[in-house]
């Protein structure tokens, strides 16, 4: 009995169990592994009765291979772990992921591609590029962009295409990224594009960008289906216009967002568009007070729950001075109006997200970057500027 590695394996005959010998055997070939002794192990591997057992010590040897930076055995590892079980190519994807964390990317890249089905939603191929395109370096952004034709969904195609002119724009390679940003077939997208690289931007190329994403905007038909996002839009650029000097363009798109509120349909929606461009006009000068802007009767005497009353007497309150608690008590009032429908539960919630708002009304506090935090820490106008995007979709909140 020559060593101990040999011993397990005596020991493991004796034992009549499945399950207990693919756990000894599992460990057995980690031990090995970690001895360098790469074709025993996986000789080990190979007694291992349990399927399931066998691709997860496989598995385990393949994530082991990427932490300590022993890739070369790596490919080896996960083609093995697939014939094994086929329905194991999405651990592909996970471990080119972590190759990414360890910023070994040409190899992450190599991994993904070697796999027929690397990945078991375009979410996860998504997260995976993005990590990607992060933190590449301008040569190797051509393997991304071939990547991105990979994509079944054009949402996340287009969100791809994002991140990488963003990338190619903070690499200073701005004939790059301005050619990506007049891809964008929807031209809401375009002109988000734009003004994502006016954010990135400085000088008279920023203010360049600005317009240009202004510009395509404007030529936009105010459909009803598009009439909150176009109000969105092109508020968040008006004020960023007017914040930049650009008065007279800035005032233009102002207008523009005013036109697109009037045609939301959902008349809550059509109030928190209004009350959140009535905010921007305040700060801006524009105008001297909400309540000369908006008559506030007119929701009120909408046939709605307390609950949404409540909000918008939120969004009222946080257009006006911080020392006026006119609105906010009116929304505690309202919150908390009994309804056979709303249970006592959901009113106190609703309590306490006011409270929460209320308390950090004048702190001026900077975005956090979690949704969560910043729904109370910022003003409802100020979230929806922060997180809005023309290229979100349902399960992506990127």
């Amino acid at each position: 009995m020559k060593t101990l590695f040999d011993a397990t394996l005596v020991a493991v005959e004796g034992l009549s169990n499945p399950m207990a010998k693919s756990q000894v055997l599992t460990e057995l070939a980690q031990a090995q592994f970690d001895a360098g002794l790469i074709e025993e192990a996986l000789s080990v591997i190979g007694k291992i009765p349990n399927r399931n057992e066998k691709r997860h010590a496989l598995f385990r040897l393949s994530l082991r291979a990427v932490q300590e930076n022993k890739t070369e055995h790596l490919f080896r590892f996960v083609q093995m772990m697939i014939e094994v079980d086929p329905k194991s190519m999405p651990s592909a994807g996970r471990l080119a992921h972590s190759l990414l964390e360890t910023g070994n990317l040409a190899k992450a890249m190599k991994l993904v591609r070697m796999i027929e089905n690397p990945f078991d939603s375009e979410r996860n191929r998504y997260d995976f590029i993005a990590k990607f395109i992060e933190l590449a370096e301008k040569e190797q952004l051509d393997n991304a962009r071939l990547f991105l034709e990979t994509f079944l969904d054009t949402d996340y195609r287009d969100w791809g295409s994002l991140a990488l002119a963003k990338r190619f724009a903070f690499l200073g390679q701005w004939a790059e990224a301005e050619k990506i940003a007049e891809s964008f077939s929807f031209p809401q997208r375009q002109s988000w594009a734009f003004y994502e690289l006016s954010r990135l931007a400085t000088g008279e190329k920023r203010t360049l960008f600005l317009v240009r994403a202004g510009e395509i905007l404007e030529t936009i038909s105010i459909e009803p289906e598009l009439a909150e996002s176009m109000a969105i839009q092109s508020r968040i650029l008006g004020k960023t216009a007017l914040k930049t000097g650009n008065t007279e363009f800035g005032n233009r798109l102002l207008e523009w967002s005013e036109a697109a509120a009037t045609q939301i349909s959902v008349p809550i929606r059509c109030f928190r568009a209004q009350y959140f461009l009535a905010k921007v006009l305040r700060e801006m000068g524009q105008i001297h007070s909400v309540q000369e802007y908006l008559d506030s009767e007119k929701w009120r005497q909408l046939n709605i729950s307390g609950l949404d009353r409540s909000r918008i007497g939120v969004w009222l309150a946080e257009t006006e001075p911080v020392n006026d608690l006119t609105a906010w008590i009116a929304a505690i009032r309202d919150a908390g109006q009994t309804e056979k429908e709303t249970a006592d539960i959901i009113r106190a919630e609703r309590i306490v997200e006011i409270l929460k708002r209320f308390s950090f009304r004048d702190k001026n506090m900077p975005p956090s970057g979690e949704p969560e935090q910043d729904a109370f820490r910022l003003s409802a106008e100020e979230f929806e500027e922060y997180y809005f995007s023309a290229f979100t979709i349902q399960d992506c909140h990127c």
